[in-house]
């Protein structure tokens, strides 16, 4: 997992993502292929919102994906 903000991510969701950023829009996580952030509904595998906080809200809903796309990259 490439993290380049001070959000501390639990053990148990970093082998689940693949990159943590920030800009000026705010926070975005990305999921590995596999797994999908099921707080942003459907097989969504890119995760926004304005605070490290409810990044890591939505980082605790990551769970396994089985889209086409994960399926693709396996």
């Amino acid at each position: 997992m490439k993290n380049f903000t001070s959000v501390k991510v639990p053990m148990k969701y970093q082998g689940m993502i693949d990159e943590i950023d920030k800009d000026s829009d705010g926070y975005w996580a990305y999921s590995k292929y596999g797994y999908h952030f099921a707080g942003m509904g459907g097989a969504c595998h890119t995760a926004h919102e304005d605070t490290h906080k409810d990044l890591l809200s939505m980082i605790r809903t990551l769970e396994p994906c089985d889209c086409r796309d994960c399926e693709g990259g396996r």
